[in-house]
Protein backbone atom coordinates (compact mmCIF):
# COMPACT_ATOMS: atom_id res chain seq x y z
CA UNK A 1 0.00 0.00 0.00
CA UNK A 2 0.96 3.76 -0.35
CA UNK A 3 -0.04 7.14 0.07
CA UNK A 4 0.99 10.13 -2.18
CA UNK A 5 0.77 13.67 -3.17
CA UNK A 6 -0.43 13.63 -6.52
CA UNK A 7 -2.74 10.75 -7.14
CA UNK A 8 -3.83 9.59 -10.79
CA UNK A 9 -7.54 11.05 -11.83
CA UNK A 10 -9.52 8.50 -11.87
CA UNK A 11 -13.66 8.19 -12.50
CA UNK A 12 -15.90 7.90 -9.48
CA UNK A 13 -17.39 4.20 -9.38
CA UNK A 14 -21.42 4.63 -10.13
CA UNK A 15 -23.07 6.08 -6.98
CA UNK A 16 -19.22 6.75 -4.85
CA UNK A 17 -20.06 10.09 -3.68
CA UNK A 18 -16.65 10.68 -1.99
CA UNK A 19 -14.15 13.02 -2.96
CA UNK A 20 -11.61 12.06 -6.03
CA UNK A 21 -8.98 13.10 -3.46
CA UNK A 22 -10.15 9.88 -1.00
CA UNK A 23 -9.99 7.64 -3.74
CA UNK A 24 -7.40 4.29 -3.99
CA UNK A 25 -6.10 2.69 -7.05
CA UNK A 26 -5.76 -1.06 -6.48
CA UNK A 27 -3.86 -3.54 -8.01
CA UNK A 28 -3.37 -7.54 -7.16
CA UNK A 29 -0.83 -10.05 -9.09
CA UNK A 30 -0.21 -13.30 -8.33
CA UNK A 31 2.53 -15.51 -9.60
CA UNK A 32 2.65 -19.09 -8.69
CA UNK A 33 2.36 -19.23 -4.17
CA UNK A 34 3.32 -15.17 -4.00
CA UNK A 35 0.67 -12.64 -4.32
CA UNK A 36 1.12 -8.99 -4.09
CA UNK A 37 -2.16 -6.24 -2.99
CA UNK A 38 -1.23 -2.56 -3.79
CA UNK A 39 -3.56 0.17 -2.67
CA UNK A 40 -2.82 3.83 -3.40
CA UNK A 41 -4.15 6.89 -2.23
CA UNK A 42 -3.99 9.79 0.43
CA UNK A 43 -6.71 8.51 2.47
CA UNK A 44 -5.74 6.09 5.27
CA UNK A 45 -8.80 4.73 6.06
CA UNK A 46 -9.98 4.18 2.46
CA UNK A 47 -6.56 2.56 1.71
CA UNK A 48 -7.19 0.32 4.86
CA UNK A 49 -10.84 -0.19 3.96
CA UNK A 50 -9.42 -1.09 0.49
CA UNK A 51 -6.71 -3.49 2.00
CA UNK A 52 -8.09 -5.65 4.05
CA UNK A 53 -11.33 -6.28 1.94
CA UNK A 54 -8.84 -7.48 -0.71
CA UNK A 55 -7.12 -9.64 1.94
CA UNK A 56 -10.91 -10.91 2.92
CA UNK A 57 -11.60 -11.62 -0.45
CA UNK A 58 -8.43 -13.89 -0.65
CA UNK A 59 -9.00 -15.93 2.31
CA UNK A 60 -12.29 -16.73 1.35
CA UNK A 61 -11.05 -17.77 -2.13
CA UNK A 62 -8.22 -19.98 -0.38
CA UNK A 63 -10.80 -21.37 1.87
CA UNK A 64 -12.85 -22.77 -1.16
CA UNK A 65 -9.32 -24.47 -2.85
CA UNK A 66 -8.67 -25.89 0.99
CA UNK A 67 -5.41 -23.12 0.80
CA UNK A 68 -4.21 -20.74 3.66
CA UNK A 69 -2.63 -17.70 3.83
CA UNK A 70 0.54 -17.82 6.29
CA UNK A 71 0.29 -14.70 8.32
CA UNK A 72 4.23 -15.57 8.88
CA UNK A 73 5.01 -14.86 5.57
CA UNK A 74 2.35 -11.77 4.81
CA UNK A 75 4.28 -8.53 5.09
CA UNK A 76 2.14 -5.01 5.48
CA UNK A 77 4.46 -1.89 4.12
CA UNK A 78 3.29 1.54 3.67
CA UNK A 79 5.22 3.28 0.57
CA UNK A 80 5.32 6.97 1.82
CA UNK A 81 7.79 9.66 2.36
CA UNK A 82 5.33 11.32 4.75
CA UNK A 83 6.55 10.79 8.54
CA UNK A 84 3.29 11.57 10.17
CA UNK A 85 0.73 8.82 9.62
CA UNK A 86 -1.67 6.32 11.48
CA UNK A 87 -2.83 3.23 10.20
CA UNK A 88 -4.65 0.83 11.77
CA UNK A 89 -3.46 -2.90 11.50
CA UNK A 90 -3.94 -5.56 8.89
CA UNK A 91 -5.80 -8.66 10.25
CA UNK A 92 -4.90 -11.90 8.12
CA UNK A 93 -6.56 -15.24 9.92
CA UNK A 94 -7.44 -13.83 13.23
CA UNK A 95 -3.66 -12.64 13.40
CA UNK A 96 -2.72 -8.82 13.35
CA UNK A 97 0.10 -8.34 10.91
CA UNK A 98 2.44 -5.43 12.12
CA UNK A 99 3.77 -2.71 9.64
CA UNK A 100 7.31 -3.66 8.06
CA UNK A 101 9.79 -1.22 6.54
CA UNK A 102 10.69 -3.47 3.25
CA UNK A 103 8.93 -6.83 1.52
CA UNK A 104 11.16 -9.17 -0.86
CA UNK A 105 9.21 -9.32 -3.56
CA UNK A 106 10.48 -12.20 -6.74
CA UNK A 107 13.99 -11.21 -5.74
CA UNK A 108 13.65 -7.55 -4.84
CA UNK A 109 13.69 -6.06 -1.52
CA UNK A 110 11.06 -3.20 -1.79
CA UNK A 111 11.76 -0.58 0.62
CA UNK A 112 9.24 1.61 2.37
CA UNK A 113 10.46 4.60 0.88
CA UNK A 114 11.66 2.73 -2.38
CA UNK A 115 15.65 4.05 -2.38
CA UNK A 116 16.22 0.28 -2.99
CA UNK A 117 19.32 0.80 -0.69
CA UNK A 118 18.28 -2.55 1.60
CA UNK A 119 18.10 -4.11 -2.22
CA UNK A 120 21.34 -3.48 -2.90
CA UNK A 121 23.21 -3.97 0.80
CA UNK A 122 21.05 -7.66 -0.03
CA UNK A 123 22.58 -8.28 -3.34
CA UNK A 124 25.91 -7.18 -2.94
CA UNK A 125 26.55 -9.24 0.51
CA UNK A 126 24.90 -11.94 -1.93
CA UNK A 127 27.45 -11.43 -4.50
CA UNK A 128 30.18 -10.87 -2.34
CA UNK A 129 29.83 -14.21 -0.47
CA UNK A 130 29.60 -16.07 -3.67
CA UNK A 131 33.05 -14.51 -4.65
CA UNK A 132 34.43 -15.39 -1.55
CA UNK A 133 33.73 -18.96 -2.11
CA UNK A 134 35.84 -18.81 -5.25
CA UNK A 135 38.73 -17.20 -3.47
CA UNK A 136 39.19 -20.51 -1.40
CA UNK A 137 40.34 -22.11 -5.16
CA UNK A 138 43.17 -19.11 -6.04
CA UNK A 139 46.09 -17.99 -4.57
CA UNK A 140 48.71 -15.28 -5.33
CA UNK A 141 50.44 -17.39 -8.09
CA UNK A 142 47.86 -20.78 -8.29
CA UNK A 143 44.43 -21.33 -8.79
CA UNK A 144 41.71 -20.79 -11.07
CA UNK A 145 43.03 -19.52 -14.29
CA UNK A 146 42.22 -15.71 -14.69
CA UNK A 147 40.39 -16.66 -17.91
CA UNK A 148 38.29 -19.30 -15.68
CA UNK A 149 37.90 -16.31 -12.61
CA UNK A 150 36.35 -13.57 -15.43
CA UNK A 151 34.28 -16.28 -16.63
CA UNK A 152 32.84 -16.75 -13.39
CA UNK A 153 32.10 -13.31 -12.32
CA UNK A 154 30.79 -12.30 -15.94
CA UNK A 155 28.55 -15.48 -15.99
CA UNK A 156 27.60 -16.26 -12.19
CA UNK A 157 28.39 -13.21 -10.37
CA UNK A 158 27.47 -10.41 -12.82
CA UNK A 159 24.32 -11.32 -13.30
CA UNK A 160 23.29 -11.63 -9.25
CA UNK A 161 23.62 -7.76 -9.41
CA UNK A 162 21.48 -6.95 -12.78
CA UNK A 163 18.70 -8.53 -12.06
CA UNK A 164 15.53 -6.16 -12.52
CA UNK A 165 18.56 -3.53 -12.64
CA UNK A 166 15.82 -1.47 -14.71
CA UNK A 167 13.34 -1.30 -11.92
CA UNK A 168 16.04 -0.13 -9.30
CA UNK A 169 18.38 1.78 -11.65
CA UNK A 170 17.75 5.26 -9.77
CA UNK A 171 19.52 3.91 -6.59
CA UNK A 172 22.64 3.36 -8.60
CA UNK A 173 22.55 7.87 -8.86
CA UNK A 174 23.95 7.62 -5.30
CA UNK A 175 27.50 7.54 -4.34
CA UNK A 176 27.18 4.99 -1.75
CA UNK A 177 25.50 2.45 -3.70
CA UNK A 178 27.90 3.10 -6.77
CA UNK A 179 30.83 2.60 -4.91
CA UNK A 180 29.36 -0.96 -2.92
CA UNK A 181 28.48 -2.23 -6.27
CA UNK A 182 32.31 -1.37 -7.52
CA UNK A 183 33.34 -3.03 -4.73
CA UNK A 184 31.86 -6.32 -5.52
CA UNK A 185 33.49 -6.10 -8.94
CA UNK A 186 36.86 -4.88 -7.72
CA UNK A 187 37.29 -8.18 -5.41
CA UNK A 188 36.43 -10.31 -8.19
CA UNK A 189 39.24 -8.42 -10.68
CA UNK A 190 41.34 -9.10 -7.77
CA UNK A 191 40.78 -12.88 -7.47
CA UNK A 192 41.00 -12.46 -11.20
CA UNK A 193 44.52 -10.72 -11.33
CA UNK A 194 46.17 -11.16 -7.79
CA UNK A 195 46.47 -7.53 -7.56
CA UNK A 196 47.18 -5.47 -4.28
CA UNK A 197 43.83 -4.38 -2.32
CA UNK A 198 45.40 -0.44 -2.68
CA UNK A 199 45.00 -1.23 -6.65
CA UNK A 200 42.10 0.90 -7.75
CA UNK A 201 38.77 0.26 -9.17
CA UNK A 202 39.65 2.18 -12.33
CA UNK A 203 42.76 0.38 -13.21
CA UNK A 204 41.64 -3.05 -12.67
CA UNK A 205 38.36 -2.18 -15.09
CA UNK A 206 41.44 -0.98 -17.68
CA UNK A 207 43.33 -3.52 -17.67
CA UNK A 208 40.90 -6.54 -17.58
CA UNK A 209 38.81 -4.85 -20.24
CA UNK A 210 35.89 -4.99 -17.84
CA UNK A 211 32.90 -2.19 -18.31
CA UNK A 212 32.78 -0.24 -15.80
CA UNK A 213 29.77 -1.68 -13.25
CA UNK A 214 27.74 1.66 -12.99
CA UNK A 215 27.18 2.18 -16.69
CA UNK A 216 26.80 -1.52 -17.06
CA UNK A 217 23.93 -1.53 -15.14
CA UNK A 218 22.49 1.44 -17.06
CA UNK A 219 23.13 -0.02 -19.95
CA UNK A 220 21.47 -3.55 -19.05
CA UNK A 221 18.62 -1.30 -17.51
CA UNK A 222 17.90 0.68 -21.19
CA UNK A 223 17.65 -2.62 -22.50
CA UNK A 224 15.12 -3.93 -20.63
CA UNK A 225 12.96 -0.84 -21.22
CA UNK A 226 13.25 -1.21 -24.85
CA UNK A 227 12.06 -4.84 -24.44
CA UNK A 228 9.36 -4.17 -22.35
CA UNK A 229 8.49 -1.59 -25.55
CA UNK A 230 8.71 -3.69 -28.00
CA UNK A 231 6.67 -5.96 -26.13
CA UNK A 232 3.85 -3.25 -26.05
CA UNK A 233 3.88 -3.86 -21.56
CA UNK A 234 6.00 -0.71 -20.69
CA UNK A 235 4.78 0.81 -17.82
CA UNK A 236 3.26 4.42 -18.44
CA UNK A 237 5.22 7.26 -17.15
CA UNK A 238 4.53 9.53 -14.29
CA UNK A 239 3.45 12.88 -14.87
CA UNK A 240 6.25 15.15 -15.51
CA UNK A 241 9.34 15.23 -12.52
CA UNK A 242 8.72 17.90 -10.09
CA UNK A 243 10.26 18.53 -6.76
CA UNK A 244 9.17 16.55 -3.86
CA UNK A 245 8.74 13.28 -6.22
CA UNK A 246 10.31 10.70 -7.08
CA UNK A 247 12.05 10.50 -10.54
CA UNK A 248 10.28 6.83 -12.01
CA UNK A 249 12.83 4.54 -13.49
CA UNK A 250 10.80 4.64 -16.72
CA UNK A 251 11.78 8.06 -17.29
CA UNK A 252 15.35 7.28 -16.05
CA UNK A 253 15.72 4.28 -18.97
CA UNK A 254 14.22 6.71 -21.40
CA UNK A 255 16.49 9.83 -20.77
CA UNK A 256 19.51 7.44 -20.87
CA UNK A 257 18.57 6.52 -25.06
CA UNK A 258 17.14 9.88 -25.78
CA UNK A 259 19.99 10.73 -27.39
CA UNK A 260 20.56 7.67 -29.39
CA UNK A 261 17.82 8.80 -31.87
CA UNK A 262 15.50 5.74 -31.86
CA UNK A 263 12.74 6.07 -33.46
CA UNK A 264 10.11 5.19 -30.86
CA UNK A 265 6.94 5.53 -33.08
CA UNK A 266 8.73 3.00 -35.61
CA UNK A 267 7.82 -0.89 -35.27
CA UNK A 268 10.20 -3.25 -33.47
CA UNK A 269 11.07 -6.14 -34.72
CA UNK A 270 11.26 -8.39 -31.38
CA UNK A 271 7.22 -9.14 -30.53
CA UNK A 272 5.46 -11.47 -27.93
CA UNK A 273 6.67 -14.61 -28.16
CA UNK A 274 3.67 -16.86 -30.33
CA UNK A 275 3.23 -20.68 -31.20
CA UNK A 276 3.94 -21.95 -34.73
CA UNK A 277 1.36 -24.10 -34.78
CA UNK A 278 0.54 -24.32 -38.55
CA UNK A 279 3.13 -25.07 -41.08
CA UNK A 280 2.12 -25.52 -44.70
CA UNK A 281 5.30 -26.14 -46.35
CA UNK A 282 8.27 -28.57 -46.21
CA UNK A 283 11.73 -28.01 -45.30
CA UNK A 284 14.97 -29.38 -46.84
CA UNK A 285 18.77 -29.25 -45.05
CA UNK A 286 21.93 -30.27 -45.38
CA UNK A 287 21.22 -32.87 -41.98
CA UNK A 288 24.54 -34.51 -40.97
CA UNK A 289 25.99 -35.02 -44.39
CA UNK A 290 26.46 -31.86 -45.84
CA UNK A 291 29.29 -32.36 -48.08
CA UNK A 292 27.36 -35.38 -49.57
CA UNK A 293 24.16 -32.57 -49.84
CA UNK A 294 26.39 -30.22 -52.09
CA UNK A 295 27.63 -32.27 -54.28
CA UNK A 296 24.11 -33.38 -55.29
CA UNK A 297 22.39 -29.89 -55.19
CA UNK A 298 23.24 -29.31 -59.59
CA UNK A 299 21.95 -32.67 -60.01
CA UNK A 300 18.80 -31.99 -57.95
CA UNK A 301 18.38 -28.32 -59.98
CA UNK A 302 18.68 -29.66 -63.03
CA UNK A 303 16.35 -32.73 -62.84
CA UNK A 304 13.60 -29.93 -61.34
CA UNK A 305 10.09 -30.76 -63.66
CA UNK A 306 10.04 -27.73 -66.28
CA UNK A 307 6.48 -26.88 -64.84
CA UNK A 308 8.38 -26.25 -61.49
CA UNK A 309 7.92 -23.05 -60.30
CA UNK A 310 12.18 -21.66 -58.65
CA UNK A 311 12.87 -19.22 -56.89
CA UNK A 312 16.08 -17.95 -55.14
CA UNK A 313 16.41 -15.60 -52.55
CA UNK A 314 19.40 -14.30 -51.20
CA UNK A 315 20.13 -11.00 -48.11
CA UNK A 316 23.39 -9.07 -48.36
CA UNK A 317 24.67 -6.63 -45.75
CA UNK A 318 28.11 -4.11 -46.59
CA UNK A 319 29.46 -0.86 -46.28
CA UNK A 320 27.14 0.76 -48.67
CA UNK A 321 23.99 -0.54 -47.18
CA UNK A 322 21.73 -3.55 -46.77
CA UNK A 323 19.36 -5.10 -49.64
CA UNK A 324 17.70 -8.55 -50.55
CA UNK A 325 16.94 -10.35 -53.74
CA UNK A 326 15.27 -13.04 -55.28
CA UNK A 327 14.27 -14.41 -58.55
CA UNK A 328 11.43 -16.45 -59.52
CA UNK A 329 11.59 -19.23 -62.74
CA UNK A 330 10.07 -21.81 -64.03
CA UNK A 331 10.91 -24.22 -67.32
CA UNK A 332 14.24 -25.28 -64.89
CA UNK A 333 15.64 -21.41 -64.75
CA UNK A 334 14.76 -21.08 -68.95
CA UNK A 335 11.95 -18.90 -68.04
CA UNK A 336 12.05 -15.67 -65.46
CA UNK A 337 8.85 -14.76 -64.32
CA UNK A 338 9.74 -12.08 -61.63
CA UNK A 339 12.91 -10.68 -60.07
CA UNK A 340 13.42 -7.44 -58.06
CA UNK A 341 16.11 -5.85 -55.96
CA UNK A 342 15.12 -4.61 -52.52
CA UNK A 343 17.12 -1.67 -50.28
CA UNK A 344 16.56 -2.39 -46.57
CA UNK A 345 17.14 0.34 -43.56
CA UNK A 346 21.02 0.20 -42.35
CA UNK A 347 19.67 -1.10 -38.94
CA UNK A 348 18.62 -3.92 -40.18
CA UNK A 349 20.58 -7.08 -40.08
CA UNK A 350 21.86 -10.20 -42.49
CA UNK A 351 19.50 -12.42 -40.80
CA UNK A 352 16.43 -9.98 -41.58
CA UNK A 353 17.49 -9.53 -45.00
CA UNK A 354 17.30 -13.03 -45.73
CA UNK A 355 13.60 -13.19 -44.74
CA UNK A 356 12.72 -10.42 -45.87
CA UNK A 357 13.80 -11.62 -49.52
CA UNK A 358 11.83 -14.88 -49.00
CA UNK A 359 8.79 -12.93 -47.97
CA UNK A 360 9.14 -10.48 -50.87
CA UNK A 361 9.47 -13.52 -53.01
CA UNK A 362 6.30 -15.07 -51.83
CA UNK A 363 4.14 -12.18 -52.44
CA UNK A 364 4.84 -12.38 -56.35
CA UNK A 365 2.92 -16.08 -55.35
CA UNK A 366 0.14 -15.43 -53.98
CA UNK A 367 -1.87 -15.75 -57.44
CA UNK A 368 -0.71 -19.08 -58.38
CA UNK A 369 -2.64 -22.25 -57.16
CA UNK A 370 -1.74 -26.12 -57.76
CA UNK A 371 1.56 -25.38 -58.16
CA UNK A 372 4.90 -27.27 -56.66
CA UNK A 373 7.02 -24.32 -55.83
CA UNK A 374 10.66 -24.26 -54.62
CA UNK A 375 12.12 -21.35 -52.89
CA UNK A 376 15.91 -21.85 -52.12
CA UNK A 377 17.91 -19.71 -49.67
CA UNK A 378 21.33 -20.23 -48.35
CA UNK A 379 20.41 -19.00 -45.04
CA UNK A 380 20.09 -22.14 -42.97
CA UNK A 381 18.88 -19.51 -40.04
CA UNK A 382 16.16 -18.65 -41.03
CA UNK A 383 14.75 -22.10 -42.58
CA UNK A 384 15.21 -22.64 -38.41
CA UNK A 385 13.45 -20.03 -37.49
CA UNK A 386 10.46 -20.57 -39.66
CA UNK A 387 10.13 -24.56 -38.18
CA UNK A 388 11.18 -23.71 -34.48
CA UNK A 389 7.54 -23.85 -32.39
CA UNK A 390 8.17 -20.64 -30.93
CA UNK A 391 8.39 -17.14 -33.00
CA UNK A 392 9.86 -14.18 -31.02
CA UNK A 393 10.14 -11.61 -34.04
CA UNK A 394 7.83 -10.32 -36.26
CA UNK A 395 10.34 -10.87 -39.89
CA UNK A 396 10.03 -14.21 -38.98
CA UNK A 397 6.17 -13.91 -38.27
CA UNK A 398 5.24 -12.18 -41.57
CA UNK A 399 7.92 -14.58 -43.60
CA UNK A 400 5.67 -17.73 -42.11
CA UNK A 401 2.11 -16.02 -42.52
CA UNK A 402 2.88 -15.53 -46.30
CA UNK A 403 4.75 -19.30 -46.67
CA UNK A 404 1.19 -20.62 -45.15
CA UNK A 405 -0.53 -18.51 -47.19
CA UNK A 406 0.80 -19.87 -50.31
CA UNK A 407 1.66 -23.22 -49.03
CA UNK A 408 -2.72 -23.73 -48.49
CA UNK A 409 -3.53 -23.87 -52.73
CA UNK A 410 0.44 -25.01 -53.81
CA UNK A 411 2.39 -27.77 -52.68
CA UNK A 412 5.83 -25.60 -50.88
CA UNK A 413 8.72 -26.62 -50.54
CA UNK A 414 11.61 -24.17 -48.81
CA UNK A 415 15.23 -25.14 -49.30
CA UNK A 416 18.69 -24.71 -48.30
CA UNK A 417 21.37 -24.08 -51.08
CA UNK A 418 24.72 -23.65 -50.66
CA UNK A 419 25.78 -20.06 -51.04
CA UNK A 420 29.32 -19.33 -53.66
CA UNK A 421 29.49 -22.56 -55.10
CA UNK A 422 28.95 -21.32 -58.79
CA UNK A 423 25.07 -22.40 -58.77
CA UNK A 424 23.17 -19.86 -61.34
CA UNK A 425 19.78 -19.42 -58.86
CA UNK A 426 22.12 -18.30 -55.89
CA UNK A 427 25.07 -16.34 -57.95
CA UNK A 428 22.17 -14.68 -59.43
CA UNK A 429 20.26 -13.42 -56.33
CA UNK A 430 23.20 -12.36 -54.48
CA UNK A 431 23.72 -10.24 -57.45
CA UNK A 432 20.30 -9.02 -56.92
CA UNK A 433 20.43 -8.46 -52.81
CA UNK A 434 24.04 -6.43 -53.42
CA UNK A 435 22.20 -3.98 -56.22
CA UNK A 436 19.75 -3.81 -53.02
CA UNK A 437 22.48 -2.37 -51.04
CA UNK A 438 22.66 0.70 -53.08
CA UNK A 439 19.00 1.34 -54.48
CA UNK A 440 17.42 4.66 -53.93
CA UNK A 441 14.26 3.44 -52.44
CA UNK A 442 14.06 2.23 -48.97
CA UNK A 443 11.11 -0.37 -48.00
CA UNK A 444 10.00 0.03 -44.09
CA UNK A 445 11.28 -2.89 -41.92
CA UNK A 446 10.94 -3.37 -38.13
CA UNK A 447 13.72 -2.43 -36.27
CA UNK A 448 15.82 -5.27 -34.62
CA UNK A 449 16.72 -5.64 -30.64
CA UNK A 450 20.49 -6.31 -31.62
CA UNK A 451 20.34 -2.73 -33.62
CA UNK A 452 18.96 -1.38 -30.34
CA UNK A 453 21.64 -2.82 -28.10
CA UNK A 454 24.18 -2.54 -30.46
CA UNK A 455 23.66 1.83 -29.95
CA UNK A 456 23.23 1.63 -25.97
CA UNK A 457 26.28 -0.99 -25.74
CA UNK A 458 28.67 1.78 -27.94
CA UNK A 459 27.21 4.92 -25.61
CA UNK A 460 27.77 2.31 -22.13
CA UNK A 461 31.34 2.31 -24.05
CA UNK A 462 31.70 5.87 -24.10
CA UNK A 463 30.68 6.39 -20.59
CA UNK A 464 33.27 3.93 -19.74
CA UNK A 465 36.04 5.69 -21.67
CA UNK A 466 35.12 8.93 -20.13
CA UNK A 467 35.49 7.38 -16.48
CA UNK A 468 38.62 5.95 -17.47
CA UNK A 469 40.15 9.31 -18.87
CA UNK A 470 38.74 10.85 -15.59
CA UNK A 471 39.65 8.37 -12.76
CA UNK A 472 42.59 6.28 -14.30
CA UNK A 473 45.48 6.81 -11.97
CA UNK A 474 48.63 8.75 -13.23
CA UNK A 475 51.38 5.83 -12.88
CA UNK A 476 48.80 3.46 -15.79
CA UNK A 477 48.49 6.50 -17.94
CA UNK A 478 51.74 6.63 -18.00
CA UNK A 479 53.11 3.19 -18.26
CA UNK A 480 50.73 2.18 -21.04
CA UNK A 481 50.94 5.70 -23.13
CA UNK A 482 49.00 6.39 -26.58
CA UNK A 483 48.90 2.00 -27.22
CA UNK A 484 47.00 1.27 -24.06
CA UNK A 485 44.57 -0.53 -26.29
CA UNK A 486 47.56 -3.28 -27.92
CA UNK A 487 49.33 -3.30 -24.64
CA UNK A 488 46.33 -4.38 -22.77
CA UNK A 489 44.86 -6.91 -25.77
CA UNK A 490 48.39 -7.98 -25.75
CA UNK A 491 48.58 -9.31 -21.81
CA UNK A 492 44.98 -10.49 -22.05
CA UNK A 493 46.14 -12.80 -24.89
CA UNK A 494 49.07 -13.89 -23.63
CA UNK A 495 49.01 -14.54 -20.16
CA UNK A 496 44.99 -14.69 -19.64
CA UNK A 497 45.82 -18.87 -18.33
CA UNK A 498 48.52 -18.01 -16.79
CA UNK A 499 48.16 -16.72 -13.43
CA UNK A 500 51.91 -15.76 -11.97
CA UNK A 501 52.48 -14.07 -15.02
CA UNK A 502 49.40 -12.02 -15.09
CA UNK A 503 49.53 -10.81 -11.59
CA UNK A 504 53.09 -9.66 -12.35
CA UNK A 505 51.93 -7.75 -15.52
CA UNK A 506 48.71 -6.14 -13.96
CA UNK A 507 51.11 -4.94 -10.44
CA UNK A 508 53.67 -3.46 -13.04
CA UNK A 509 50.78 -1.36 -14.91
CA UNK A 510 49.06 -0.32 -12.01
CA UNK A 511 52.27 0.65 -9.60
CA UNK A 512 51.16 -1.34 -6.86
CA UNK A 513 53.87 -3.95 -6.66
CA UNK A 514 55.93 -5.51 -4.06
CA UNK A 515 58.91 -2.36 -4.88
CA UNK A 516 60.19 -0.27 -1.50
CA UNK A 517 58.60 2.69 -3.13
CA UNK A 518 54.67 1.21 -2.84
CA UNK A 519 55.88 -0.82 0.13
CA UNK A 520 56.83 2.21 1.99
CA UNK A 521 54.18 4.26 1.20
CA UNK A 522 52.20 1.36 2.72
CA UNK A 523 53.66 1.11 5.89
CA UNK A 524 55.56 -2.16 4.97
CA UNK A 525 58.70 -1.39 4.68
CA UNK A 526 61.21 1.34 6.42
CA UNK A 527 63.12 2.77 3.11
CA UNK A 528 62.15 3.58 -0.59
CA UNK A 529 65.58 2.85 -1.62
CA UNK A 530 66.38 0.19 -4.13
CA UNK A 531 68.09 -2.67 -2.62
CA UNK A 532 69.90 -3.60 -5.49
CA UNK A 533 71.71 -0.04 -6.50
CA UNK A 534 70.71 1.67 -3.01
CA UNK A 535 71.16 4.93 -4.97
CA UNK A 536 67.44 5.54 -6.14
CA UNK A 537 63.86 4.59 -4.71
CA UNK A 538 62.48 1.99 -6.19
CA UNK A 539 59.95 2.69 -8.30
CA UNK A 540 58.29 0.63 -11.24
CA UNK A 541 60.23 3.13 -13.71
CA UNK A 542 63.46 2.58 -12.04
CA UNK A 543 63.37 -0.86 -11.49
CA UNK A 544 62.16 -1.89 -15.45
CA UNK A 545 64.19 1.27 -17.02
CA UNK A 546 66.62 2.43 -14.56
CA UNK A 547 68.49 0.68 -12.11
CA UNK A 548 72.08 0.10 -12.99
CA UNK A 549 72.40 -3.35 -11.28
CA UNK A 550 70.14 -4.45 -13.81
CA UNK A 551 71.39 -2.80 -16.67
CA UNK A 552 73.24 -5.63 -18.57
CA UNK A 553 70.34 -7.84 -17.72
CA UNK A 554 68.09 -4.67 -19.31
CA UNK A 555 70.28 -4.77 -22.70
CA UNK A 556 69.45 -8.53 -23.21
CA UNK A 557 66.34 -8.29 -23.39
CA UNK A 558 65.55 -4.42 -24.67
CA UNK A 559 68.18 -3.81 -26.59
CA UNK A 560 69.56 -0.69 -24.64
CA UNK A 561 70.41 -0.25 -20.87
CA UNK A 562 68.32 2.52 -19.98
CA UNK A 563 64.91 3.60 -20.74
CA UNK A 564 61.80 4.55 -19.62
CA UNK A 565 58.99 2.75 -18.67
CA UNK A 566 56.46 4.05 -20.70
CA UNK A 567 59.37 3.29 -23.56
CA UNK A 568 59.59 -0.60 -22.68
CA UNK A 569 55.80 -0.49 -22.88
CA UNK A 570 55.51 0.81 -26.25
CA UNK A 571 58.06 -0.96 -28.26
CA UNK A 572 58.31 -4.67 -26.64
CA UNK A 573 55.70 -7.19 -26.34
CA UNK A 574 54.20 -7.44 -22.69
CA UNK A 575 55.81 -11.36 -22.94
CA UNK A 576 59.54 -9.68 -23.12
CA UNK A 577 59.09 -7.51 -20.08
CA UNK A 578 57.60 -10.07 -17.95
CA UNK A 579 60.30 -12.03 -19.33
CA UNK A 580 62.81 -9.63 -18.05
CA UNK A 581 60.89 -9.23 -14.94
CA UNK A 582 61.37 -12.92 -13.79
CA UNK A 583 65.02 -12.65 -14.95
CA UNK A 584 65.70 -10.08 -12.37
CA UNK A 585 63.84 -12.49 -9.86
CA UNK A 586 63.15 -10.06 -8.12
CA UNK A 587 59.77 -9.64 -7.13
CA UNK A 588 59.64 -13.57 -6.98
CA UNK A 589 58.11 -14.78 -3.93
CA UNK A 590 60.03 -16.53 -1.19
CA UNK A 591 58.24 -19.89 -1.87
CA UNK A 592 59.71 -19.37 -5.16
CA UNK A 593 63.10 -18.36 -4.46
CA UNK A 594 63.49 -21.42 -1.91
CA UNK A 595 61.95 -23.60 -4.77
CA UNK A 596 64.70 -22.38 -7.67
CA UNK A 597 67.67 -21.92 -4.61
CA UNK A 598 68.03 -18.79 -5.13
CA UNK A 599 69.24 -16.34 -2.07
Amino acid sequence: MSARGNPFPIPLEPGDRRSPKSLTQRYLQAFADDIVSLAEGNDLDVIWDRTQKTLNTIMKWCTTKDLTISALKTKVVMFTWNKRWNLRPIVVDNTTIELSTSAKFLGITLDNKLNYNEHINNTTKKATASLMQCRKAVGPTWGLTPKTCIWIYKTIIRPIITYCCSIWIRATHTNINATKLRRVQALALRIMTGAMPSTPFVALNQITNTTDIIPYLQGEAAKSNERLRAYGSLTRERPEHTKGTIKAHVTINNDFVKDLNIPHNSERDLTVPSLNLQSNFTTTTPGDNPDTYRTQLQNIINETPEDWITCYTDGSKTEEGCGAGYIITTNNNNTILHEDSLNLPNSCTVYQAELTAITYACRQLTNYTDKHIIIWTDSLSSINSLTTLITKNNTVKYCLDILNQIGAHNQVELRWIAAHSGLWGNEKADELAKHGTTSTTTIARPIPQAYINKLINDKVQKLNTDIVNKDCPRHTKLILGRNHTKIINNLNRSFINNRKDYRTATQLITGHFGLNKHLYNMNKTTTKECPLCGHHEETVNHFLGQCPALAQTRGQYFNDFYLSANDIFDNNHITTIINYVNKTRRLMDPEDLDNTGVT
